[in-house]
């Protein structure tokens, strides 16, 4: 008789538990869990698969209270009030490696998203709720130390925040990233390390946010040079050229950003991050003269662990958007959407406006367990225009207080 028909034989509600019983449901369990250990091993280990990911759920307080319950100018935290699903996000991945074998060589990675930030990700959208962020095929070319090709949609080159949450220093992104920068391309990318001190990334793209909201598909060159002269020190310089649509009624022109970031390990527990970009495209703009979409800013970061557990993270920056284009028109009507606020998918009535915006953001984290990662954080921002909403007027600040929760598997 098996194990599992003891069990339901002795599990009669008249009789007392039985601890032998439950000692052999025990044996059972513990049976069944080592059976798919050593299966996932015989699977995964010859060919080298990782399988990973993370939950994210958060909630933001607006102390304006704006009558839309939008956070204004936000990307991934743009729920004023509400609780927010941020993202369930599954990962397998075999990664190349330099070898004699040609097998070692081959990789692959698919990134599978869902939540309510897959909306705004820019992957190949599945729904509003569901998205493929990333996927590609890698290949080592036995090239030297080896020339690392990747075919696919991957996270940008450009700048130094990351789409994924745990990736970031603080909870809520910067706008150079959140307003400036593109999330994900596809295309194909070369990568290569010419020593332990520098290496090189370039990539030929085709589209940029999975092209939402974008009908043109001209190739544009995406590449990053790091430098690192010391384990302490690193510097990356990142580049982004090519055609790209303007507002509704321009040409659209050929962008230029150009940028870097600058980290710097002061001590074992805390390391200071500096980034900033220019970024320039002609024919773009309703709001300028000249017609240029012109934005810059830039980033400070301080990040100080005080202890395993306790982490601190403060980030201040300031963005100006000349050209009243990445801002999203800069009003309370503006629909939280990525880099696509003048595309079809938008329903923004208000002109756009020319503005700069200031913020500061401190943060607090602790991880309980190393599984589990909490963030409470505080953010102010602030405008010179009007494009906050304090209940259902216009203002010039937004503060925010925002409780985040991430568990790895």
């Amino acid at each position: 008789m098996s194990i599992s028909a003891i069990c339901v034989h002795h599990a009669h509600a008249d009789e007392e538990p039985n601890p032998v019983v439950h000692e052999l449901d025990y044996v059972a369990l513990r049976l069944k869990a080592a059976e798919k250990a050593v299966e996932k091993r015989l699977l995964f280990e010859p060919l080298r698969l990782h399988v990973y990911g993370y939950l994210e759920g958060s909630y933001t307080k607006n102390f304006n209270n704006p009558s839309n319950r939008i956070n204004e100018l936000r990307i991934f935290d743009v729920n004023s009030n509400q609780f927010r699903p941020n993202l369930a996000q599954l990962v397998l991945e075999r990664e190349a490696k330099a070898s004699n074998y040609w097998l070692d060589r081959t990789g692959f990675k698919v990134k599978f998203n869902v939540g309510r930030d897959s909306d705004f990700i820019g992957g190949v959208d599945l729904s509003d709720w569901a998205d493929f962020q990333e996927f590609y095929i890698q290949y080592i070319v036995p090239f030297g130390s080896g020339l690392d090709l990747k075919l696919g949609q991957v996270n940008s080159l450009v700048g130094y925040e990351a789409v994924e949450s745990p990736r970031n220093p603080n909870y809520s992104r910067s706008w150079l990233f959140g307003l400036g920068q593109p999330f994900t391309t596809r295309g194909a990318r070369a990568s290569y390390d010419f020593n332990k001190h520098v290496s090189l990334s370039v990539g030929v793209i085709f589209y940029i946010n999975s092209a939402r909201g974008d009908t043109r598909h001209d190739p544009l060159v995406e590449s990053a040079l790091t430098i690192a002269p010391s384990d302490r020190v690193k510097l990356t310089l990142y580049g982004l050229a090519g055609p790209r649509p303007g507002a509704p009624g321009t040409n659209g022109g050929n962008i230029l950003l150009v940028g870097s970031f600058f980290s710097f390990q002061a001590t074992e527990r805390g390391s200071i991050v500096m980034e900033s970009y220019y970024a320039n495209q002609p024919n773009s703009s309703v709001v300028s003269r000249s017609g240029n979409a012109r934005w810059n800013g830039v980033a400070g970061y301080l990040i100080y662990d005080v202890t395993d557990q306790w982490g601190i993270r403060l980030r201040s920056e300031i963005f100006e958007d000349a050209g009243g284009f990445t801002t999203c028109g800069g009003t309370t009507a503006y629909q939280p959407r990525a880099n696509v606020c003048f595309g079809a998918t938008s329903t923004m009535t208000a002109p756009p406006v020319s503005q700069t915006l200031w913020e500061f953001t401190s943060t607090l984290q602790y991880k309980p367990i190393p599984s589990v990662t909490t963030r409470l954080e505080y953010r102010y921002d602030k405008s010179d225009k009007n494009v906050f909403q304090i209940g259902g007027r216009a203002a010039s600040y937004q503060p925010t207080l925002s409780l985040e929760v991430i568990y790895f598997f």
